[in-house]
C-alpha cells in the first residue's frame, strides 16, 4: 500500500513537472491622435411659423417656392402675404428663418449680406426693407446675435411683366466678426 501510495504521488509529481505553465500572452501598442481645429460658421435656413414652407428646410439651400400667383384673384399659398400697390406692381411676402452659428472662434456677432445671383431688371427682390441686386452684396445686418433671425422675403412684380415663370438664386453670406 505504501508502494502504491508512492508511486501515485511520484507520478503526480511528474505530471505536474511535465505539464508546461499557462500563461496569457499580452501584446501592447499606441495611437498618436492629431486634429488641426478651424473655426467654422454654419447658415442654414428654417421655416418660419409664420412663413411659407421652404423646400430644404435646416440646410444651406432651401427653396421659396410661391407656385402658380397672379396679381388679381387666384390661390395666395399659406402664410405668405399680396399685397397690390395700386395699378403699377404687386408684391408676394413670407418670412423665413435664418440660423447663424459659430464654432471655435471668439466672436460674438456676424455680418450678413445677401445678394442676388442673376441681374433682374424687372422685378424687384428685398429682403425685410433692403433692395437685393446682383450689383454688390446687400448689408442685412452688421452686427446681428448668433442664433435664429427672421427675415422678411419681398418679391415685387410689376404689372408690366410679361406672364411666365420668375426665378432667381439669393446667395447669403453670414461673417464672424
Amino acid at each position: 500500500m505504501k508502494q502504491k501510495l508512492l508511486m501515485g504521488l511520484m507520478l503526480l509529481g511528474f505530471a505536474t513537472l511535465a505539464s508546461r505553465p499557462v500563461f496569457a500572452t499580452t501584446a501592447s501598442g499606441t495611437v498618436a491622435v492629431t486634429a488641426t481645429v478651424g473655426s467654422s460658421v454654419s447658415l442654414t435656413f428654417v421655416t418660419d411659423p409664420s412663413g411659407i414652407t421652404l423646400a430644404g428646410t435646416g440646410t444651406s439651400a432651401a427653396t421659396v417656392a410661391f407656385g402658380s400667383v397672379q396679381a388679381y384673384g387666384g390661390v395666395v399659398p399659406a402664410n405668405v402675404t399680396k399685397t397690390v400697390n395700386g395699378t403699377t406692381n404687386w408684391t408676394l411676402s413670407t418670412p423665413f428663418d435664418v440660423e447663424v452659428e459659430v464654432a471655435n472662434q471668439t466672436s460674438s456677432n456676424y455680418t450678413l449680406t445677401a445678394q442676388l445671383n442673376t441681374a433682374d431688371a424687372v422685378n424687384t427682390w428685398k429682403i425685410g426693407a433692403t433692395t437685393v441686386t446682383s450689383a454688390s452684396p446687400a448689408s442685412l445686418a452688421t452686427s446681428a446675435a448668433y442664433g435664429t433671425s427672421v427675415y422678411t422675403l419681398n418679391l415685387t412684380i410689376p404689372f408690366s411683366e410679361a406672364a411666365g415663370a420668375i426665378s432667381n438664386t439669393i446667395n447669403f453670406v453670414a461673417t464672424a466678426n
